[in-house]
């Protein structure tokens, strides 16, 4: 906390309103912020009723548990970018006046569960992003004509309609989740849509778009899909989707299209090239869970003897939604069919946690069959991280008994091939504190592997066959790795 902040808050922690402007009698804003761009927060502030701020300028401002607040006026921010509106129950949108915010690219309004509408967006001008989560009065949504282009709608538990999508024209990604009320979508005008996420629908058109691919297992109630006129579609998973009975995907990039859940009586209005599969497989499903950057995906390949799932070690997830691929093992002369679904990372900097946890449910959903095993990776010690995102995909999305199925998978440890170097390891996470002891115990055992990746970047003077050289020396020690 900045002593400014710390400054701000011994000022009007107690106070019942808030009214500051950069002519006021208040010299802190006098003389430091109204002559240099910073942030402020209003957080827990029990007693304040009233916020008016004008002409300051601030960059960034989050209003959060104010239990009291029921006026909330924003004069000529002229410098504010983003804002946030965060458990205000007494808060509405008549009472929010937000007046010449002329370079407001983000708004987020989160459990402000006395919003019945949303601003009229054409007064903001520079608006690119918009959250709004758990406003559990807003029932219809239309939208005023603005630049949008990022878009999350979720737990609005009353919200049954939204119109307006012919006025995004710049719209590029849009997920609305978990409002069941709203059982029809339309976002068939948006031809800039590159990015679709959706649950709870009966019914969706989203034809003409511009999306690669979609998943419509959050939506297991679904009756008619249109995914017409998508020419950069290339993927679409309806495996959880048992009472689909009209699907139109026509004019898309699609190849392949797995309806072996869907009902036999579905009508498919399809290319004649795309191959689609309506019989059941007896097939052993792996769900790979980790952190970000943390080696899921490169095992993910190693395992599929492939290179369909993007690697990453940064802080940033490649995978945005889950991957998943098919592959065959034989042992004893048998042979199994195993199916490994990818997902999403676990504290990924761009998605809040309940984000990542909806990306997740929907790789769990796309096996009917149910899990077969889990993959939990970690990459080196189990750090206070690793023990969280543990304890997160545990509590949050799986059953009590799931860890009798759930391996360790201890990347990037060289001595994997030696079983007293693994066995060490193994010994030392326990002894490290009785929390991780309880995480391993409760587990299928661990596992070591060392898988170099072969998505490299090629440095800058190294010449091609270097370069691939590098690759084939990493791929060949995956290969070694499965025997």
């Amino acid at each position: 906390m900045t002593k400014e902040q710390e400054r701000f808050n011994t000022q009007y922690s107690n106070e019942k309103e808030i009214n500051i402007g950069s002519k006021g009698i208040f010299g802190f804003f006098k003389s430091e912020f109204a002559k240099s761009e910073g942030s402020l927060k209003i957080k827990g502030f029990k007693n304040l009723e009233i916020i008016s701020l004008k002409e300051l300028k601030l960059t960034s401002l989050k209003i959060s548990n104010c239990s009291q607040l029921n006026k909330v006026h924003l004069f000529e921010l002229t410098k504010l970018t983003s804002l946030s509106l965060t458990k205000c129950p007494k808060l509405t949108t008549d009472n929010c006046s937000l007046i010449k915010l002329t370079s407001l690219n983000s708004l987020k309004i989160n459990n402000c569960s006395e919003f019945k509408k949303i601003f009229d967006l054409s007064a903001l001008p520079k608006l690119k992003t918009l959250s709004i989560v758990g406003c559990s009065a807003l029932t219809t949504f239309d939208y005023s004509p603005t630049g949008l282009i990022d878009l999350e709608i979720s737990d609005c538990s009353q919200l049954n309609q939204i119109t307006g999508f012919s006025k995004l024209s710049n719209l590029k990604t849009l997920s609305v989740r978990n409002c069941p009320k709203l059982i029809e979508l339309d976002c068939s005008s948006i031809k800039t849509l590159t990015e679709l996420e959706v649950s709870d629908l009966i019914e969706l058109n989203c034809s003409n778009t511009s999306i690669d691919e979609l998943s419509l297992n959050l939506c297991p109630n679904i009756k008619n899909l249109n995914c017409s006129n998508n020419h950069k579609l290339t993927n679409l998973d309806a495996s959880n989707c048992s009472k689909l009975e009209f699907l139109d995907c026509t004019n898309s990039k699609l190849t392949f299209l797995d309806l072996s859940y869907c009902p036999e009586s579905i009508d498919v209005k399809h290319s004649p090239s795309l191959i689609i599969a309506r019989k059941k497989k007896d097939i052993k499903n792996i769900l790979v869970v980790g952190r970000t950057g943390g080696g899921k995906s490169t095992l993910a390949n190693v395992l599929t003897n492939s290179n369909e799932f993007k690697e990453s070690a940064y802080a940033i997830s490649e995978t945005k939604y889950f991957r998943k691929k098919e592959f065959e093992w034989n042992e004893d002369n048998k042979e199994d069919n195993f199916r490994v679904v990818d997902t999403i990372g676990v504290g990924d900097t761009k998605l809040s946690t309940e984000n990542t946890l909806f990306k997740i449910a929907d790789g769990i959903l796309s096996m009917p069959e149910g899990i077969s095993h889990v993959l939990f990776v970690i990459n080196g010690r189990f750090t206070k991280e690793e023990i969280d995102t543990f304890n997160l995909i545990k509590e949050s999305l799986f059953k009590s008994d799931i860890l009798r199925y759930v391996t360790i998978v201890r990347s990037n440890f060289s001595n994997f091939r030696t079983n007293k170097e693994c066995d060490k390891d193994i010994e030392l996470m326990r002894n490290e504190s009785d929390i991780i002891a309880q995480i391993v115990n409760s587990c299928n055992g661990v596992v070591h592997v060392d898988n170099p990746s072969v998505d490299l970047f090629k440095d800058d003077d190294e010449d091609d066959d270097e370069y691939e050289q590098r690759i084939d020396i990493n791929r060949n020690a995956r290969k070694k790795q499965l025997g």
